[in-house]
């Protein structure tokens, strides 16, 4: 039974929450950018109120979220950074609120950093953050999923809940992540936008569209009160900021913020007061006649938005601790009221907004009564979150987590922690933006040009731990392992509690096929975070290589018991039963496999093998043909087709299939003389030519 306050008789409406990572407000075409590409997002906010002074909670996504779903600052509801914060079950989210009304609650998110173990998902009846299916990432990026994906995966169930007899409204949040750096926008929407950011924006703006044109199609727009806001912005290299999340200048935390519903909310208007992203909550169950917006930190604006009261002078709060959580540098925090922005740092800083909108001359002098004011509306936020104050979730950040995160430079050590305390974000953003650049650097693969970076860094900071794991990576990377080893045996002795690093020099050793090594550096890497299962699949590698059978599936075991959602580990297990010749299972653990990670050539060959081996011909070719489309420049292939054509008898064909496998490196004389499947080739006297022009080939390889 749909729950509703006050007895009123006003229609149900769907509820639909469209936040976009890292969306800057003027980049859109109804908020000002004569270049922008974003017809659909344009025509939203022509339908329903725009508002021009929409200030996020924090330039960082997880936090930003939190804010968004509770109504409640990061000081009250906890989360005050990604990775090392989930929500705690103490908050009551607008999903709880919706869900208990009864509503249908789905969620759809496009990015590993709101990952379920974040507890966004409360309330919610279904949470799709499944990115297994996804390209890797790019070198020290985050998985993610495309808009036209994620806006796939809303149609489908969309479509599933329109069809459903007897169906309740739903609660749907759709995130989308694509403007988030890098930039890598589909080829369509390169061609007309003027920078890679704005085509990753048109690209949202299409997949917007095709949500809002499914609605529209079935009726059901109207009677739908639509959100679209962002997480944060982009600094785009203003303040020397390259992208967001350590200053709370406008860049960063001036966000879109768009409601529409007809049937409630005005038609067309622009609203210039301010705003506040704890306000959705309040406004969303306003507008649906829900109570709990008053146990929110927000206000109700549609009141305001209707003229029936004047627009209220709210006190905009901002805050970033990524410079603390990760770096152990001060913490900012910022307040806007009455035209000026109060930034609390080390080095404060005040700014007139309706003079300086780009926040360029910092006003700030001791004494100066304007700072003072400001800085007592920020207090008095800071208090105030301590009514509303919740417990934050456990630590959802595993250590191996942790340690990746600081292997990668995103967070900082003891040893960079101890040597930056206090700093003002503004002093340490040189060494920030440096070790940035030096990881874009290296997605380009321009080596040279990454390591000369990481070398001034650890120039002047020599215990900087992240700096030399990234050069060690670089090292590696290029193939020089022993320098590699000497960089990440130098970050152990500066810190030794680092088990991503054994885990390192464990994978240089497997490289370099010292399993004792290997395993030894492995075993370390466990007993400083005991699931680190990268380390516990390889170590059950390792017993497969030594061909000890029960370790090794011990260790598989393992490993998905403490992920089930592990892709290396079915991977591994599948192998495991591919050596005991199960070779059923086997395939059956590669396709698990492959439905995680459907681009691992490893297992679409070997996938083929199995179903090859249980004659399923059909089954083989079909793995196969996958395979070639992913690497059409391995001989492996071409080589396997050549020995299902000879099965079936196609010798002519087998041939051609060889001398293309041959073409492509095959060299491997061992195969040809003993592989059963070719038995019926070895009689004719193309495969004897071929077979002396391979035996040639391989005797002029080098040992």
């Amino acid at each position: 039974m749909l729950c509703f306050t006050a007895c009123e008789r006003r229609p149900v409406p769907n509820v639909l929450l469209i936040t976009v990572d890292t969306l800057r407000a003027d980049r859109l075409g109804c908020y000002g950018f004569g270049l922008a590409r974003t017809p659909h997002i344009d025509g939203l906010a022509a339908e329903g109120v725009r508002s021009t002074n929409a200030i996020t909670a924090a330039p960082i996504t997880m936090p930003s979220h939190a804010t968004i779903l509770t109504g409640l600052y990061p000081s009250a509801h906890g989360v005050r950074d990604n990775g090392a914060y989930a929500l705690g079950d103490g908050a009551v989210t607008l999903t709880e609120r919706l869900k208990a009304a009864g509503y249908t609650t789905q969620a759809f998110v496009s990015a590993l950093v709101l990952n379920r173990r974040y507890n966004l998902t409360q309330g919610f009846d279904g949470y799709d953050d499944d990115l297994w299916a996804e390209d890797a990432p790019p070198m020290f990026m985050i998985r993610k999923r495309p808009a036209a994906k994620t806006a796939g995966r809303f149609l489908a169930w969309f479509e599933q809940w329109r069809t459903t007899p007897k169906r309740k409204p739903f609660f749907a949040w759709v995130h989308f992540f694509d403007p988030h750096q890098p930039y890598k926008p589909p080829p369509q929407d390169r061609l007309f936008a003027p920078t890679l950011y704005d085509a990753e924006i048109a690209a949202v703006d299409r997949a917007v569209g095709q949500i809002l044109s499914a609605l529209r199609q079935h009726q059901l727009l109207d009677n739908t009160l639509v959100i679209l806001t962002a997480d944060h912005g982009e600094s785009l290299g203003e303040h020397q900021e390259k992208t967001h999340a350590l200053f709370i200048y406008d860049a960063t935390v001036h966000v879109p913020l768009i409601f529409r519903y007809p049937r409630v909310v005005p038609h067309g208007k622009v609203y210039t007061g301010p705003v506040r992203t704890v306000d959705i909550v309040p406004t969303v169950l306003g507008i649906v006649g829900l109570p709990g917006g008053k146990e929110t930190q927000g206000v109700d604006l549609l009141p305001a938005w209707r003229g029936t009261m004047p627009p209220p002078d709210l006190p905009q709060y901002s805050e970033s601790l990524l410079s603390e959580v990760g770096f152990g540098m001060a913490p900012l925090y910022g307040v806007r009221k009455g035209g000026y922005t109060w930034i609390r740092a080390p080095k404060p800083e005040l700014y007139d907004l309706g003079h300086d909108p780009h926040e360029l001359h910092n006003l700030y002098a001791d004494g100066d009564e304007r700072a003072a004011k400001l800085d007592r509306e920020l207090e008095a936020i800071l208090e105030g979150s301590r009514r509303f104050a919740i417990t934050a979730g456990n630590n959802p950040m595993t250590q191996e987590t942790a340690e990746m995160l600081r292997s990668l430079g995103y967070v900082a050590g003891g040893q960079e922690r101890k040597s930056m305390q206090g700093i003002d974000p503004k002093d340490g953003l040189p060494i920030y933006n440096k070790l940035e650049e030096a990881r874009h650097f290296a997605q380009r693969s321009q080596w040279a040009a990454a390591g000369q970076l990481l070398h001034e860094i650890l120039d002047t900071l020599p215990g900087h731990v992240a700096a030399r794991n990234i050069l060690a990576f670089v090292l590696l990377r290029q193939h020089r392992w022993e320098d590699a080893k000497d960089q990440y045996l130098h970050s152990l002795a500066t810190d030794p509690q680092q088990s991503r690093v054994y885990a390192m020099l464990g994978t240089l050793a497997l490289i370099q096929q010292n399993l004792d090594e290997a395993e030894q550096h492995y075993q370390q890497a466990l007993e400083l975070t005991p699931a680190f299962v990268e380390a516990m699949v390889d170590l059950g590698a390792i017993e497969l290589a030594r061909g000890n059978t029960e370790k090794a599936e011990a260790w598989y075991k393992k490993t998905i018991a403490a992920d089930p959602g592990f892709p290396r580990a079915y991977a591994g297990y599948a192998d495991f039963y591919y050596q005991q010749r199960n070779y059923e299972a086997a395939l059956t653990y590669y396709r698990k496999t492959l439905d995680m990670l459907p681009h691992n050539f490893h297992a679409l060959i070997n996938a083929g093998h199995a179903a090859h081996l249980l004659s399923d011909f059909a089954t083989a070719r079909t793995f196969y043909q996958r395979a070639e489309r992913l690497r059409p420049d391995s001989w492996l292939p071409p080589y396997n087709f050549a020995c299902l054509a000879a099965i079936e008898g196609d010798p002519q064909q087998a041939i051609v299939l060889l001398e293309q496998a041959v073409s492509k490196g095959f060299a491997n004389v061992g195969l040809l003389q003993h592989d059963e499947d070719l038995h019926s080739l070895r009689p004719l006297p193309a495969f004897q030519k071929l077979f002396n022009a391979v035996q040639e080939q391989a005797a002029g390889l080098p040992d």
